[in-house]
């Protein structure tokens, strides 16, 4: 395949290269910066991996000449081995945004015929790149997570024994959460894994404070954590303005999660003003727009950059999530107290059920009805929503006996 694109693309045999030296400057301790490359995907591979680590848009430029048919020996494993192609996927994105918005600018200015389909071809390859990658990730994900036994997820339990244990651990989640540091205490687990997570940030600290997660707590993190909402948008949409220095304190893990938040909310605000009707994706106004003057088309088009640039961002904030959750889910696998702590729970919900045999008839007795003659479970509804009927009914039983032995 070979297309000719604003990249200024071609294959080496096409286009000789053109080396120029930088200028000689009279003086003392004057040297001359270097021009950035224009074609950087020609440099010697070992160049090539240092300049993409450090610059963004170089990266883009050689992930959109992967895209459009360039070939290369090492460079597919270059962009899209396992410690690069979060990356590269982050510089496809920006590079379908960029044609895209390059493609319907052309358009609605009347732009020739040649330079809209040449965007359009650009366009395609990068889209369809990018799709190929994500798979490539996804599968990555799965190997991964399966290699370690968290896939495939079990199947909810149909054993009604299992089920009613597990709902009556968490209608008394105090009580069993308690058995379980006390169990796991006694087993040897450290306080600090032992601990009762309640939420994604205490998790985080958790693994932090055991050593199964390296992210340092730095002042320029702290402060990020402390700045209030209008302050933390504007240093969100500061970050999306520029591509090439990117603002790492919000890659946090703490920040992570307020990070993807907010960026929502700035393509909610931002999306009327670009002309996209959703937050989704960047829409295609050459299907439904009309063709306009030079500044209306101009002041949209930054506006529109900044809309795919939220979009870009929102896109890394989610894989970065992902994977900070599985790593997680891999650092907890793999500490020793992992399997002590899985006992330890299952021996607090055997003890909630020896404290509490009435209640667990009870659930017992809700579940009956659903139980197939081999004393399995097949139901016909919602399991929350028969949980929930099942918790209002334990909560009735617990009033009465505390109304009984308040008039004993």
């Amino acid at each position: 395949m070979k297309m000719r694109f604003a990249l200024d693309l071609a294959e080496p045999h096409d286009r000789p290269v053109r080396r120029r030296a930088g200028p000689m400057l009279s003086g003392a301790s004057l040297t001359a910066t270097r021009a950035a490359n224009l074609q950087p995907w020609r440099l010697p591979l070992h160049e090539l991996a240092d300049l993409v680590n450090v610059s963004f848009l170089d990266l883009a430029k050689v992930v959109t000449a992967h895209a459009c048919g360039l070939q290369r020996t090492g460079l597919d494993e270059l962009l899209f081995g396992a410690d690069r192609i979060q990356q590269s996927i982050d510089a496809l994105t920006y590079a379908m945004h960029d044609r895209q918005i390059r493609r319907e600018v052309s358009i609605l200015s009347g732009g020739r015929h040649e330079d809209v389909e040449a965007l359009a071809a650009q366009e395609g390859a990068v889209r369809n790149r990018l799709r190929e990658a994500e798979r490539r990730l996804k599968e990555q994900r799965v190997a991964e997570l399966t290699a370690a036994g968290i896939l495939p997820f079990p199947a909810p339990t149909d054993d009604s024994r299992h089920l009613a244990r597990a709902w009556l651990g968490r209608y008394l989640p105090d009580e069993k959460e308690a058995l379980v540091r006390r169990l796991a205490t006694e087993a040897g687990v450290a306080a600090s894994a032992s601990i009762h997570i309640r939420s994604i940030s205490e998790k985080i600290t958790r693994c932090i404070d055991n050593g199964w997660l390296t992210a340092p707590l730095t002042d320029a993190v702290g402060m990020l954590l402390e700045l209030d909402r209008s302050a933390f948008q504007r240093r969100i949409i500061a970050d999306a303005a520029q591509q090439d220095g990117r603002d790492d304190a919000l890659c946090h893990p703490l920040v992570l999660n307020r990070w993807r938040d907010g960026l929502s909310a700035a393509l909610t605000a931002t999306a009327a003003s670009a002309g996209n009707p959703h937050t989704r994706h960047l829409h295609d106004l050459t299907r439904t727009s009309l063709p306009r003057n030079a500044a209306p088309i101009g002041q949209l088009h930054d506006r529109r950059r900044l809309f795919a640039a939220l979009l870009q961002r929102r896109a890394e904030a989610i894989r970065l999530i992902t994977a900070l959750n599985d790593g997680m889910c891999l650092a907890e696998r793999r500490d020793p107290s992992y399997e002590l702590m899985k006992k330890a729970g299952d021996q607090a919900y055997d003890e909630v059920v020896r404290r509490h045999p009435g209640l667990y008839q009870c659930i017992r007795a809700h579940l009956a009805r659903y139980e197939t003659r081999y004393g399995r479970l097949r139901f016909t509804g919602s399991r929350a929503e028969l949980r929930s009927h099942v918790f209002e009914e334990l909560d009735r039983m617990c009033s009465m006996r505390l109304a009984a032995s308040a008039r004993r």
